[in-house]
């Protein structure tokens, strides 16, 4: 049987003229839910969000795990929050990195290979400007 599959078009996000596989996700931590828009990036280590997230998910960043980021922009801090992120309704549980060092003007973060990726077989297609995430948790008949 095949996996459930989202289906999302790449889309053009803030002053960039590309575009790109950005799609809606929701984080929820217990009670509390934020709606923003993620790059999925096969080349981001992490799921990782604008710092101000966390405090509207009701995180304090200063009681969670401090870690440091490296990467194409440098050195960040990041904060470690154990968290639901949900693609259209279905959650799964992924360690997340909070950043005030990353905080993209237009969308909320990205979507990167720990959690992420070892929920979801993504494929771009860059040709037709779309991403498929294939759920590998849930079969469907078909």
């Amino acid at each position: 049987m095949p996996y459930l599959k989202h289906t999302f078009p790449y889309r053009v996000v803030g002053s960039s003229q590309f575009v790109r596989p950005f799609i809606p996700l929701t984080l929820k931590h217990h009670e509390k839910t934020v709606r923003t828009l993620a790059l999925v990036d096969s080349g981001a280590d992490f799921c990782m969000f604008d710092g101000e997230l966390a405090s509207l998910l009701g995180l304090d960043v200063r009681t969670l795990e401090h870690i440091t980021l490296g990467g194409i922009a440098g050195e960040a801090r990041g904060y470690v929050a154990h968290l639901q992120i949900g693609v259209e309704d279905a959650f799964t549980p992924v360690p997340v990195v909070f950043s005030f060092d990353f905080s993209p003007d237009d969308f909320g973060g990205l979507a990167g290979q720990i959690g992420f990726f070892d929920t979801y077989i993504v494929e771009f297609d860059r040709t037709i400007k779309r991403i498929t995430l294939s759920d590998r948790r849930i079969r469907v008949k078909g």
